[in-house]
């Protein structure tokens, strides 16, 4: 197998063992009633590392995942959010953002939070105003619990989603981006 397949064979198995983490650890590591969004952080890491077309590809591919296990909200919504947001950073990580370890925890922190906004949003504009029923207190709660958890976690999950994309063009080393890989160019995960 080349190590194109081999990598997106790894990005495959990353997102589902980030799903069954997510659906069954979930629980026990909510902090004022809030679980991390790991698939988002997943999404997010793609695009630091391989740049907006891969931050777009993975993003909607875990949000498609996530989706499945959301009964209450449209199918493709949080593929829709994820995706935008895997290519946002993407495409700030390319065009604006400088090299720094503390980018990862920045990025994820900003991400996560603008993805649950825009989720939110996206949500409200197909009709679910169940998500803005809590109130806007809630809201506030979900959002920097989730970010805060995302800041946590950006370091090792950017480390192992370096790992996992080994052999994409572009991701074949891991440098000291904070677990990220360095780029040389970006290459699509298509």
């Amino acid at each position: 197998m080349s190590p194109r397949v081999v990598a997106r064979l790894r990005i495959g198995l990353l997102l589902v063992v980030a799903i069954l983490i997510q659906t069954t650890l979930g629980n026990d590591l909510r902090a004022f009633g809030v679980a991390p969004d790991l698939m988002v952080l997943v999404a997010i890491c793609a695009g630091m590392t391989g740049g907006a077309e891969s931050g777009a590809w993975v993003g909607f591919w875990a949000g498609l995942i996530t989706d499945l296990f959301l009964v209450t909200t449209p199918l493709g919504l949080a593929a829709l959010t994820y995706c935008l947001i895997g290519a946002g950073v993407g495409a700030l990580r390319s065009w604006v953002l400088p090299e720094s370890r503390l980018l990862a925890p920045v990025a994820a922190l900003v991400g996560t939070a603008t993805a649950v906004l825009l989720w939110v949003v996206l949500g409200d504009m197909l009709g679910q105003g169940q998500l803005l029923d809590a109130g806007r207190t809630w809201l506030i709660r979900v959002v920097v619990v989730e970010a805060g958890w995302a800041a946590v976690l950006a370091l090792p999950v950017s480390w192992i989603y370096g790992w996992a994309a080994r052999g994409l063009v572009g991701a074949d080393r891991v440098g000291s981006t904070g677990g990220g890989a360095v780029r040389t160019e970006r290459v699509p995960l298509r």
